[in-house]
């Protein structure tokens, strides 16, 4: 409806004009201005920005890239009126005696929390602020928001980064909830986008990655969290980097969060998942010189895709940690991630899978179209040993893996003396270890290798320990060997002509079984003796007992040269031994040569 005096509406829009383009707006005048006009307001802004004082849109006005014949301030009115957003440096001004920008960002999301609006969006338009003690949350949909991603400045001498948020404090620079209230919910919807996020107090404590130390960022903010999420969930980071924390993301009982584009760099934990965090998405994590990447202890239902894992972890710490993961539905899922061990420090594994004694095993872990960049051994010795060390785990699947796996010294290490535990491999292999074997058991516990192998023949189904090299040795004996009579002795099969997986040892002239199953043993033995007649027996003996297990022979003969043979199938469980022995009634001398005393050993099932 028009007023009743047109002449009247023009001239308070005239003084609105005025207003504006003389003075500098500030919040009391704006408001001032808004309520003088009254009714006016709708019609008099129209009528402003027929004469030429344009509208703008939310990125231009933040940013103040004035568009044509626009005035800035005209939007600030309407945004205002809209409920649009908030801007940090013109809504919150720093008020004296303040050194820094902790009371104001307190003030703007106090005023977010208490206003009862909608408007839940703060800009940070600068590019570095300093906030000296924990901004909490405690009201859902908040989103802070910076100018751009990356750093304002970084070592390389580029400027033209992003909004910083330098925390110069301990404990949390962001806390959503209270750490008392379970499943509060209070805080959901909590985002983050581009934005840095650096600790830069002055109580230190050391890393112990390589990485982080050789770049000069070798310290964290002891007792700091990035982000530390009390029982909410539904938190949003996008374009996020945290940096130089004891703890990147902390989160317990934190379900439904996406992490998109979000770099964690130098942390002691880059990124803390706990008891029922579930269903949390990373899309293109980006991580470097953390002590722990990613920490997940009780979480559930967790997808990582498209992520890097560079140059984390230490020789006490593995990049990536999962405990507590029991149930069936507590799934961790990995998919097409970049997992890479630098040359500047050595790695045990890189996942550590580990539950304790006392607990259940953890149960469905996927690796899928995993790219394992480690780089290579360095005199023999691998960077990282082992992809994946397991304890206490069932149900762990490895779908794939591409790059330098055969620079692990196995793909699984089976640890402790849990039961059972069982690691699936599916795959096209075309590498393959020194040994044969895809893992090594450094327990007691009963571990299961499966192994599903594509070749152009079809799938090949194995259930062995060993993916190419069935168990084969041939030794024979290379210097002759004096045999008393009366006594069993064993022969010196003192050099090994091949031994696929490393059980025969020349020095004991013993074969150790590395997996159970059944072998198929030969054994020809040729001695001189003098023309008489004797009698000459062969015998095998197991862990190292004086008593034969069985007798591969028993023959007699008058001739300067006896020969005796034999072939059995004998059955052995994994680290059980066995040495070939020989009786003979007068005293003779076993013949050195390949071709005439030798001993084969080869794995039938």
């Amino acid at each position: 409806m028009m007023p009743s005096d047109p002449q009247k509406g023009f001239r308070e829009n005239a003084d609105l004009i005025h207003v504006i383009q003389e003075k500098k707006l500030s919040r009391r005048k704006l408001l001032m201005s808004l309520g003088r006009t009254g009714a006016v307001a709708a019609t008099g802004l129209g009528l402003l920005a027929s004469k030429g004082f344009g509208m703008q849109s939310v990125p231009d006005a933040v940013y103040d890239n004035a568009g044509s014949n626009a005035d800035p301030r005209i939007d600030t009115i309407l945004r205002k009126q809209g409920h649009l957003w908030i801007d940090l440096e013109e809504d919150f001004p720093v008020i004296p005696p303040e050194s820094d920008d902790t009371g104001r960002l307190m003030r703007a999301v106090a005023h977010i929390e208490t206003s009862g609006t909608n408007n839940r969006k703060l800009y940070l338009t600068k590019s570095d602020y300093f906030i000296s003690s924990t901004i909490h949350i405690r009201k859902r949909g908040i989103q802070i928001i910076g100018l751009r991603h990356g750093r304002p400045t970084d070592p390389s001498g580029k400027t033209e980064g992003g909004t910083r948020i330098n925390y110069t404090g301990t404990g949390a620079c962001f806390e959503l909830g209270e750490p008392a209230t379970e499943f509060a919910d209070t805080a959901q919807g909590f985002t983050l986008d581009h934005i840095t996020l650096t600790s830069t107090g002055s109580t230190r404590l050391s890393l112990n990655n390589p990485m982080a130390i050789s770049a000069g960022r070798g310290n964290y903010g002891a007792g700091t969290y990035g982000v530390k999420d009390n029982n909410n969930g539904n938190v949003e980071l996008r374009n996020v980097q945290i940096e130089r924390f004891e703890y990147g993301f902390w989160g317990m009982y934190s379900d439904v969060n996406t992490f998109d584009l979000v770099n964690l760099f130098y942390n002691k934990v880059g990124m803390f998942l706990g008891l029922a965090c579930s269903q949390n998405t990373l899309r293109e994590l980006y991580t470097i010189g953390n002590d722990t990447a990613l920490w997940i202890k009780g979480a559930s239902g967790l997808r990582v895709q498209d992520c890097q894992f560079v140059k984390d972890g230490s020789q006490s710490s593995a990049p990536i940690i999962i405990e507590d993961h029991h149930s069936p539905y507590d799934s961790v899922f990995f998919h097409r991630c970049w997992f890479e061990a630098g040359s500047s420090h050595r790695l045990d594994s890189f996942v550590q899978i580990s539950c304790g004694a006392n607990a259940e095993p953890s149960k469905s872990i996927v690796f899928r179209d995993s790219c394992l960049a480690i780089g290579a051994k360095v005199n023999g010795e691998p960077i990282c040993k082992y992809f994946v060390r397991v304890g206490n785990a069932s149900q762990v699947l490895i779908d794939e893996v591409t790059a330098f796996p055969h620079n692990l010294k196995k793909l699984v290490a089976f640890e402790g003396n849990y039961s059972p535990q069982r690691v699936t491999f599916r795959g096209c292999v075309d590498w393959d270890y020194g040994d044969g074997f895809m893992d090594d058991k450094l327990g007691t516990g009963e571990a299961k290798m499966i192994t599903h192998i594509y070749t152009s023949e079809g799938v090949v189904f194995n259930e062995s320990l060993t993916i190419k090299k069935p168990s084969f040795v041939h030794a024979y004996t290379d210097v002759n060997q004096p045999v008393s009579a009366g006594k069993l002795t064993k022969i010196a099969f003192s050099s090994i002509r091949s031994d696929h997986n490393n059980e025969f040892n020349p020095l004991t002239s013993s074969f150790k079984a590395k997996t159970s199953g059944i072998y198929l043993i030969t054994v020809f033995v040729t001695c001189r003796q003098q023309l008489q007649a004797n009698r000459m027996k062969l015998s095998i003996h197991t862990a190292n007992s004086s008593t034969p297990l069985v007798y591969m022979d028993d023959m007699q003969s008058e001739s300067e040269f006896i020969s005796s043979k034999g072939t059995f199938p004998l059955k052995l469980n994994s680290n059980e031994l066995f040495d070939i022995r020989v009786f003979t009634e007068k005293t003779v001398t076993i013949q050195a040569g390949e071709a005439v005393t030798y001993f084969s050993v080869i794995k039938i099932s």
